[in-house]
């Protein structure tokens, strides 16, 4: 059976002789998804295109559980930090808005992972970076394959493969503000029958102090399980299945609410009184089965089935009382929003708002001194096949891989928000027991047929890609309470899509390539606004000698058309309505790379990454979106900062490992603007720097000690979704590995 036919560019780091050699004694049977790192050094510098790949000794280092601290070590991903701990990640590649990684394709071994990436593709589910080995990214015409989110890119989690003889694992860890960690996993392969067990429980105690005492921490549980088979060596014809099934939950007591910007500078962790009572609890569930099947040593067939689905609710303050039977009747609803209150809390009108969020003062029994607490009760779902045939030829001294695939897919997400309303006595929250009118129910619905083919061919020092996708999709939406917004529309789309890549010299290789991005509508009442499209275009260099390489990648991506989609925590817009945002640019640079020097029997590698971006709008316009508001042409795009550098480094010796890690974050406006930063809202440059120590006890135990935000840096990392959020404080976390 040939290779996979992409291979990844690594930045290379050094791991541990534990690390290195549990890893080593963990072969997989089989490989979940093609797009693994696999092949000769020179099939993975010759990549036409942007990818990248973090292995296992990589994301061992540091054993983040937050996947926005894993992504920093890629060039081009861009997060905007929310609860602290990643629960609800906010991801964006290459300019593409962050806001809860709905502008990227997110997979799990190659299978979308998204509750439901056409209907609703905000990732309010992201899976438990603790349990991946590996974890891919693929910018420009590398990622146009997998879809439907092709404007940025794509992100694929490699979970724990099955080994070749039976092995498990066992990692405990412990540390502030109670973080626990149990971490397990066996595995083992008989006579072409094979399984693996895995299972992860993680929480914390939480980190921010509510002015009522209660709980602020999380608990999330996740167990899976693969079964395996494989044919006999014998056999005619090449085969093999690997069935998975998972669970995974959480119970946080997350929260919309932040803080104004002065009771930040005061008690940064602090919790306003009106968010006692948020809470959010899901469960996902997942059937994924996959097929190969060889027809030759050339052409081989791989067939994907899969199901998912997320069920949860999420209880939050909302909103001060507003009557939506008589929305414009000033003595029945409040004057201002969250937004006004938290930015002017002192104002004339502001304060007795302010007042009741805190708990300074009580409700005083009239409409407009009730808070609402919206339960946002959502279920999804998402299954589809996936049929996949390569073909691997040489004709004279051209040699191919050819690629094509065919996936049906369906998802969709039924929203029930119910409201409660309470005032305020003493502090504590108390219904009052008046039945109000669900805020939304209705249902949105996908349908996607998707095609295509790809061509990766070699010629000497040549080595060339063309591909093109097309989709054909039917949203539905049907809202229950106001039937008028029922909608129904069918898109098609081509995507197309070119790489090449030069051996110029034997350490130097040029690259280039361009692609249409794309992003679909979700099911919306709105029949006006148009997909989101793109043209990206891309060019650069690797560079690989001895211990030292080096990456650096110029790109531009052309919007026809920004989509910006409506969410609970936006004003004056309903849950799903999208806005069009016209034509916007966006370029920038991703620089990588990296050296080893060996000191006899001491190892220090220096390992970074560096991006630059620029945007503008092209157009001036008046947007109901939030994000956006009045936007003048030449204005930047919000949460999308200038500068991002990370540098890694560290001291191996024999048995103990160091390393060190530094993190920095330019300003970053909060809404579309121009001109000096510092005179609209933003956030301020900050730099994380992390720290970790690993020692081998023996050839079975390890014991680690890491440190995030060792020098305990406080700072705004957003206002959004209410009022300024503050990054995790420092947090030790010490662990032991146990592996046979």
């Amino acid at each position: 059976m040939k290779k996979s036919s992409i291979m990844l560019f690594t930045l290379s780091m050094a791991s541990t002789s534990w690390a290195a050699e549990k890893a080593n004694n963990e072969q997989a049977v089989y490989e979940l998804d093609k797009v693994q790192v696999t092949g000769t050094q020179q099939e993975i510098q010759t990549t036409p295109g942007s990818a990248h790949v973090l292995d296992q000794a990589q994301l061992e280092k540091f054993e983040y559980t937050d996947i926005h601290r894993v992504l920093s070590a890629v060039p081009g991903v861009y997060i905007r930090t929310e609860d602290g701990y990643g629960l609800r990640p906010n991801i964006g590649m290459r300019g593409a808005p962050a806001e809860r990684s709905q502008k990227i394709s997110s997979m799990e071994d190659g299978i979308l992972i998204t509750p439901a990436p056409y209907s609703a593709p905000s990732a309010y589910y992201f899976p438990n970076v603790a349990r991946m080995q590996s974890i891919e990214t693929f910018k420009g015409p590398t990622s146009i394959q997998y879809g439907p989110n092709t404007v940025g890119g794509a992100l694929n989690l490699v979970t724990t493969a099955i080994p070749e003889t039976f092995s498990s694992k066992l990692n405990v860890s412990g540390g502030t503000d109670n973080f626990r960690k149990i971490q397990a996993h066996a595995g083992n392969t008989q006579q072409g029958l094979s399984w693996l067990a895995e299972g992860l429980i993680f929480g914390s105690d939480g980190f921010k102090t509510l002015d009522t005492s209660d709980d602020t921490g999380f608990q999330r549980n996740d167990i899976n399980f693969k079964f395996g088979y494989t044919s006999p060596s014998n056999s005619r014809r090449y085969q093999r299945l690997i069935l998975k099934i998972g669970y995974a939950d959480e119970t946080s007591d997350e929260t919309y609410l932040g803080l104004t910007d002065d009771d930040f500078q005061d008690t940064p962790y602090r919790r306003y009184t009106a968010s006692q009572l948020d809470k959010s609890t899901w469960d996902h569930q997942q059937v994924h089965a996959t097929h190969l099947f060889e027809f030759s040593d050339s052409l081989e067939l791989t067939t994907r089935v899969y199901r998912n689905t997320f069920d949860r609710s999420w209880n939050k303050f909302e909103d001060f009382r507003r009557n939506t039977e008589a929305p414009d009747d000033p003595f029945l609803n409040a004057t201002y929003s969250i937004s006004d209150v938290l930015a002017n809390p002192n104002g004339l009108g502001e304060k007795k708002y302010y007042d009741l969020l805190t708990g300074a003062s009580d409700s005083n029994g009239t409409e407009l001194q009730k808070l609402d607490i919206t339960n946002n009760d959502r279920q999804y779902a998402s299954q589809g096949i996936e049929f996949t045939l390569a073909s691997y030829q040489e004709w004279g001294d051209w040699y191919h891989e050819i690629e094509s695939g065919l996936r049906y897919h369906n998802d969709y997400v039924e929203r029930n928000h119910t409201v409660k309303s309470y005032d305020i006595s003493d502090g504590v929250l108390i219904h009052d027991d008046i039945e109000r009118t669900p805020r939304l129910v209705n249902k949105g619905e996908s349908d996607a047929l998707a095609v295509y083919l790809k061509d990766k061919f070699s010629y000497e020092d040549w080595t060339f890609t063309t591909g093109l996708r097309a989709e054909r999709i039917t949203t539905q939406l049907t809202d229950r309470l106001n039937p008028s917004n029922n909608n129904r529309q069918t898109s098609t789309v081509w995507i197309p899509g070119a790489g090449l890549f030069y051996q110029y010299t034997e350490a130097l290789g040029l690259l280039a390539g361009i692609n249409k991005g794309f992003a679909p509508n979700a099911p919306s009442k709105n029949d006006n606004t148009r997909p989101e499209e793109t043209v990206n275009a891309e060019f650069g260099l690797r560079y690989r000698k001895a211990a030292f390489h080096l990456e650096t990648i110029g790109f531009f991506n052309r919007y026809d058309n920004l989509i910006g989609r409506c969410r609970a925590n936006d004003t004056d817009c309903q849950v799903g309505d999208e806005f069009n945002g016209g034509r916007v640019d966006i370029a920038g640079a991703e620089i990588s790379g990296g050296y080893q020097q060996n000191l006899g029997h001491w190892q220090l590698p220096i390992n970074f990454t560096y991006t630059y971006t620029e945007s503008a709008f092209q157009s001036a316009f008046e947007s109901g979106f939030s994000q956006w508001g009045n936007v003048v042409k030449g204005d930047e795009l919000p949460y999308l900062p200038a500068h991002q550098l990370r540098i890694e480094t560290g001291l191996s010796y024999a048995k103990w490992d160091f390393s060190l890690s530094a993190k920095f974050t330019d300003a970053m406006r909060e809404s579309a603007g121009q001109g000096n930063i510092k005179n609209a809202t933003h956030t301020k440059a900050y730099s994380i720097i992390d720290a970790a120590m690993a020692y081998d006890v023996s050839k079975t135990f390890q014991l680690q000690l890491t440190v995030d935000n060792l020098f305990d840096e406080v700072t705004i990392v957003s206002r959004r979704p209410f009022g300024a959020r503050p990054n995790k404080p420092r947090t030790l976390i010490a662990s032991l590995k146990y592996a046979l």
